[in-house]
């Protein structure tokens, strides 16, 4: 008998990794586990028992460990920092553009993370941040292109469709969630900082 994907169309933006999370955790106390999930932001749900599971999200570019690997062939950094994750407990759930969604039973009570330190927790973010500005460096000679250059083309409307439909709303997204990722890392460090003085 195969399962019955529940679909649920949720969005959240790259910097919203812990509403997402929350949300999920809310999903699956009604009875609904996370299956899959695709770049639209359709998920895919289990209907099961209601429980308390928490998510994590950990943000792994493939460019960023394929690099890393290729320099050290006898290390894969993408198995080697998911095992560490897998040893602390956490269950492997889905892999989405980057994202890898991870869960567990809460404990007692207690809301555990996949990271418990600031510089982790930052971390993952520079990841984001670094995979944003590789993608924004390639898209930047098409989004800096005059527009008095576009009309010269033989085929100018399909080139300002590209342009001004694709090229420059993915360029924009992407300097303003970069924006909002480095807020958040300051926002993590300011708050580390503030805990240390008060601490």
């Amino acid at each position: 008998m195969s399962e019955t994907l529940i679909k649920k169309f949720k969005c959240f933006w790259s910097w919203e990794d812990e509403k997402e999370q929350l949300w999920l955790q809310e999903m699956a106390s009604q009875g609904l586990h996370l299956k899959g999930r695709n770049f639209f932001g359709v998920y895919g749900f289990v209907q099961g028992e209601p429980a308390d599971i928490v998510y994590g999200l950990d943000y792994i570019p493939g460019l960023n460990m394929d690099f890393a690997t290729t320099m050290e062939p006898d290390v894969n950094y993408k198995q080697f920092h998911n095992q560490l994750i897998a040893d602390a407990g956490w269950e492997h759930v889905l892999e989405a553009a980057g994202w890898q969604y991870w869960r567990m039973p809460m404990r007692n009570g207690k809301v555990p993370e996949i990271y418990t330190d600031t510089v982790s927790k930052r971390s993952k973010y520079k990841r984001l941040l670094w995979d944003m500005c590789i993608w924004n460096l390639a898209l930047l000679p098409t989004a800096l292109y005059p527009q008095n250059e576009l009309r010269k083309l033989d085929h100018s409307l399909l080139a300002y469709i590209v342009y001004c439909g694709i090229v420059m709303p993915i360029s924009l997204y992407l300097l303003y969630a970069s924006l909002r990722v480095y807020l958040r890392m300051r926002h993590l460090q300011k708050r580390d900082e503030m805990l240390k003085i008060g601490g």
